[in-house]
């Protein structure tokens, strides 16, 4: 990612120059390159971050991990918080096992930084070709209409929507916020003895 960074530096530098000296060709080349660096480094660093497995999840089943987050988190603030599951457990492929994980400890880090919430559940579901994650806390809410949205919410649709899953999002001012979401999971074929 350096590097890239690097090459859109001097690809800047370069453009300004031709600027400076009327080059206008050169100035958009300049540039359209600057562009495409920017491009490849941003998709780089997605790679880099969705390939880093969290490390709650190399020797724990997702509830679990979850489970350990939300008490960790939670430990010494007023937050009363709790993790139900739904359905019977089984194992996900770890791209949803991670970005689960990530979204309700996101969820769980708003509740406590912005919300100021008391309360804080996360129901965790598995269905037959679908898990489900509700994150809902009885903080101070906020106007989903506005556009003051946080990298949070945004970091949780772009996982959401990277794995052709549904994010929604509800809340009020003074009436908290409920965040659901449910993700496309394709049963494990049975064989047959």
């Amino acid at each position: 990612m350096a590097q890239g960074f690097t090459g859109i530096i001097v690809q800047l530098e370069a453009a300004e120059d031709a600027q400076t000296h009327g080059l206008k060709k050169e100035n958009v080349n300049h540039l359209r390159r600057a562009s495409e660096l920017a491009r490849d480094s941003l998709q780089e660093a997605r790679r880099s971050v969705f390939a880093l497995r969290p490390q709650a999840l190399e020797q724990r089943e997702l509830a679990d991990a979850l489970n350990e987050i939300i008490a960790k988190m939670t430990a010494g603030t007023s937050l009363q918080a709790e993790l139900t599951v739904d359905g019977a457990p089984r194992k996900l492929p770890a791209e949803i096992e991670q970005n689960l994980l990530r979204i309700g400890q996101e969820g769980l880090t708003n509740a406590l930084r912005h919300a100021h919430a008391t309360h804080f559940t996360a129901k965790l579901t598995f269905r037959s070709e679908a898990v489900l994650l509700d994150l809902k806390d009885d903080g101070c809410g906020f106007d989903v209409t506005s556009r003051n949205e946080g990298f949070g919410l945004t970091g949780m649709k772009e996982r959401v929507e990277a794995m052709a899953g549904r994010l929604q999002i509800e809340s009020t001012p003074g009436k908290g916020t409920t965040i659901s979401l449910a993700l496309p999971v394709k049963e494990a074929p049975i064989r047959a003895a």
